[in-house]
Order: structure tokens, then C-alpha cells, then sequence
């Protein structure tokens, strides 16, 4: 199994289902490049760790397969992928928001 392979495995395991297809494939032409990262015990955010990592420098929100850049663009109502670097020297990992597992909290 590649790295790329076994990132989205933990991402479809985290949340239960399969993440978009055109999420797979920004993945799938990312993970190597960029370097990408997933931790199995800390992979799912919601909407609040979206706001929180908007503006940071070295982060990149996805979804349907495509960069996000300006808040208006983004849906909450589907998924998406955050990408995040937390230090020039630290590698990216990838977090999956998913609104499915967050529509029943109250």
C-alpha cells in the first residue's frame, strides 16, 4: 500500500464512509509532492479549526478537489480537506472535515 493510499484509508476509516472522489484525487496527485501527512488519532475538524487555520501561512483548504481561497467560497455542507504546515520544518498533515459527523451535535 502506498502513502497515499494508506492517508486515505485512515480519512474513510475516521469518518466512516468514503471521502469525494475529487478529494481522492487531489490527494492522489498531492500527498507525495507536497508531503503530506495524517494522523490516525487526530484527523477529523469542524468548522471551527477551519476558521481558526484560514489565514495561516501554510495552510490549504480543499474541496470538490479544488483550492479554497476566499471564506465565501467555502460550504459547509460539504466536505473538505485542510492541509495544514505548522512550521517551515514540519511536514503537512492533512484533516478531514466531514459535515456528516458533526450534524447531530447539539
Amino acid at each position: 500500500m502506498t502513502r497515499t493510499q494508506w492517508i486515505i484509508r485512515v480519512l474513510n476509516d475516521s469518518s466512516n464512509t468514503d471521502i469525494s472522489i475529487a478529494n481522492k484525487d487531489w490527494l492522489r496527485k498531492n500527498v507525495e509532492k507536497l508531503q503530506i501527512n495524517v494522523d490516525i488519532h487526530d484527523c477529523l475538524i469542524n468548522v471551527f479549526d477551519i476558521a481558526e487555520d484560514w489565514n495561516k501561512n501554510g495552510t490549504i483548504l480543499i474541496q470538490n478537489g479544488t483550492a479554497i481561497h476566499f471564506k465565501g467560497d467555502f460550504n459547509p455542507l460539504k466536505e473538505a480537506l485542510l492541509i495544514s504546515k505548522y512550521s517551515k520544518s514540519s511536514p503537512y498533515e492533512v484533516y478531514l472535515y466531514s459535515p456528516k459527523q458533526f450534524e447531530n451535535i447539539e
